[in-house]
């Protein structure tokens, strides 16, 4: 029950999206004119009401002053005027926070014109209602001035003169503070709000690397751990196929006294001491960003986030993560890599970009039930959306350039992980086009295999098997003792047709059968993809002959021949046991290429290939003599290259030049160790060398 001059009503609703109907129709202020056009916001004055709670749990509406208007009113209450500010209290009554109605259509016409991007707080639906603080009014605070000397009549120019009243009765201890603080370049945690006009554009630091966003929001949030800023920020992204927006939620937590902006977690880009040069570089940086798109074959030295196997829970930082998502782990990384942020996204869904566009920092169920209103209204300086719809975009804004994340996504195709690669260390790949040139084998097996490979890079869809997508693939087998050149082979192949080398060991796909298919298949799809030529090294374990026994074995061989039978791509096959083949194998080869023991002319090229690839000033050799003893020791060019590596080191160890006395000394170890390993005197374990 509420008493005479009182209304019994429900809490103020917060401010939501007003989402126009579909179709054309008339705009929130040709409605509000043909509705009430008479009284409703006219009375330039500003209607101070209170919201509390009765003992019965019923929130009243009460007018401050005096109870005026009863429940039997036939009007919306207060609609003659310009501005109705609620005091509300909580069911303790103690004070919580102020609401303002902006009913004038003068103010709202001033606000439709003036401010076209505040997310959370839209001034271009019927009902304005803007909460405490009245962070709009602030942050357009100048624009609404400039508005009302230029372009506005009488009756505009006194209502927003009311509500610059208004402004100030509620904000003018903390603007005054506010602005003495920020010409010393300090603030104060409960003014940071000020700090941040949606639209304006953030700086941070990402894993070390310098970022920008666009702010879209700043709310206080409350946990057990104290109050802390809670930033929505807008980012541009790449999934692969399209560009877009993203959210991120970054975080300033609650701190005593003052502290200086630019030491705050992030900031207004306007408040860094270098604003030119950092705008400067990571315009640079997002214009790498776009030309990553795709597919690229690229080198990679320095740190990286690999994605682990271990989940992404709230205990890992400060956002709870995607559903599905796992958590990355710094590694060093160095090699060549792909850079396919789509491929990255099918492998490790939870990791996808996403383009959601809200205030959500993700779209588990726990932030889905707790979602802020959305921060998702376009950027009128952005040409992408902050949806998921496909985007063809030829070139970005500068804006949207500056908001490009400092990393792309990828696959490290020497360590074999899926990674994030901060663009400051990717690279252009330098290709060996030389390699095949200088690659020791007989020049009638040179000239066939390139001219198989290159047949089938240039014609891979001209010839088919009889069943549509099976025999498409060119298989190559490579076999004899190791260290004569095998994967070497594949190596300067794959630079001299400018692709990708996928290499796979028997060890990394297991030996259960089920375990096999997965992992091959994975591997056979990806290479597809990137029309990567793949190298499956020491391959016998799956080339064996079938017995009628050994079941795994059976289901190895059978599983491996039916994956080949529809693959497309290029593939190596390296093998030190040929004659254990199954007869299956066979028919599928389609060059087989046996590499004999180093000949003594083969060696002497080698050592003088690897000795000249050393610094010609760091050298003592009588080349053409030294050659003529170091040719005899019956190595294979694997170990002549580990020879010239150890002997290089001891060299400078012991601040020499590199002569046959060092590699001398190198190759008294291989001599000894081949001694003892041709006496049988390495260990053993249950009979197995």
């Amino acid at each position: 029950m509420s008493g005479r001059g009182s209304r019994r009503a429900r809490p103020p609703p917060p401010p939501v999206i007003d989402f126009a109907e579909a179709g054309p129709g008339p705009s929130t202020e040709e409605r509000e004119q043909q509705s009430n056009t008479s009284t409703r916001g006219t009375k330039c004055e500003l209607k101070q009401l209170d919201g509390r709670y009765d003992h019965l749990g019923n929130y009243n509406v009460t007018d401050s002053a005096v109870n005026t208007i009863g429940e039997d009113a036939e009007v919306e209450p207060h609609a003659e005027f310009a501005l109705v500010s609620t005091r509300v209290y909580g069911v303790d009554g103690l004070y919580q926070s102020t609401q303002l109605e902006i009913k004038s259509r003068f103010i709202k016409k001033a606000l439709r014109k003036v401010i076209k991007y505040y997310p959370g707080q839209p001034v271009d639906t019927a009902q304005v209602i803007l909460n405490d603080p009245p962070k709009p009014l602030f942050h357009y605070r100048k624009e609404l001035e400039d508005y009302k000397h230029a372009k506005a009549d009488e009756d505009t120019k006194k209502h927003l003169d009311l509500l610059f009243k208004f402004v100030d009765s509620v904000l003018k201890s903390q603007v005054e503070r506010f602005k003495d603080l920020t010409k010393r370049g300090i603030t104060a945690f409960s003014l940071v709000w000020m700090l941040f006009k949606p639209g304006d554009i953030v700086y941070t630091e990402r894993d070390g690397q310098p970022c920008c966003y666009l702010i879209a929001k700043c709310d206080v949030s409350r946990n057990f751990f104290g109050k802390s800023w809670h930033l929505t920020c807008i980012g541009t992204n790449y999934d692969g196929t399209k560009f877009g927006k993203t959210s991120e939620v970054l975080k300033i937590p609650q701190f005593e006294g003052t502290r200086d902006i630019s030491s705050l977690n992030v900031f207004p880009l306007r408040f860094h001491a270098q604003e030119s040069q950092v705008k400067a570089r990571l315009l640079e940086r997002g214009n790498r960003f776009f030309a990553m798109r795709g597919c690229q074959h690229m080198s990679y030295k320095g740190m990286a986030h690999v994605v682990t196997n271990r989940m992404k829970s709230g205990y890992d930082s400060d956002d709870c993560g995607m559903d599905g998502e796992f958590t990355y782990q710094s590694t060093a990384i160095s090699g060549r890599i792909m850079v396919d942020a789509e491929s990255f996204g099918r492998v490790n869904p939870g990791n996808r970009v996403r383009f959601d566009g809200t205030g959500v920092s993700c779209d588990c169920s726990v932030c889905r039930m707790t979602a802020s209103p959305s921060a998702g209204e376009p950027d009128p300086e952005s040409n992408l959306s902050g949806t998921a719809e496909e985007h063809t975009v030829t070139a970005l804004s500068e804006k949207d350039t500056l908001l490009c994340p400092p990393f792309v996504f990828g696959f490290s195709l020497l360590n074999k992980k899926w990674c994030r690669f901060f663009l400051d260390y990717v690279k252009d790949v330098e290709l060996n086009h030389k390699a095949f040139e200088q690659l020791i084998i007989a020049e009638s097996h040179k000239q066939l295999v390139l001219a198989m490979v290159e047949s089938h890079v240039e014609d891979d869809d001209s010839f088919d098997d009889i069943i549509q997508g099976k025999g498409k693939s060119l298989i190559i087998l490579l076999h004899g003792a190791p260290g004569v050149g095998k994967t070497l082979t594949a190596e300067s192949i794959a630079d001299h047709t400018k692709r990708p080398l996928y290499t796979v060991s028997s060890g990394e796909l297991g030996t259960h059968p089920a375990d096999v298919e997965e992992k091959l298949t994975h591997v056979l799809d990806i290479a597809t993809t990137w029309k990567a030529v793949v190298l499956l090294d020491e391959a016998d374990v799956f080339l064996q002959q079938r017995s009628g026994s050994d079941v795994n074995r059976n289901a190895l061989v059978s599983i491996f021949l039916r994956l080949l039978e529809y693959y497309e791509g290029i593939l190596f096959l390296t093998s030190n046991r040929v004659e254990e083949f199954d007869l299956a194998f066979k028919s599928r080869i389609h060059v087989a290429l046996h590499y004999p023991e180093l000949s003594l002319t083969v060696r002497r090229q080698l050592w003088k290939d690897f000795l000249l690839r050393l610094p010609e000033e760091n050298l003592d050799l009588n080349m053409e003599k030294d050659l003529d003893v170091l040719q005899h020791d019956v190595i294979n060019g694997r170990q002549i290259k580990n020879a010239c590596k150890t002997a290089a080191a001891l060299a400078r160890k012991r601040n020499e030049k590199l002569s046959i006395k060092h590699l001398e000394t190198t190759l008294v170890t291989i001599r000894e160790f081949e001694k003892d390993f041709a006496r049988g005197s390495h260990p053993t374990v249950n009979g197995l060398t």
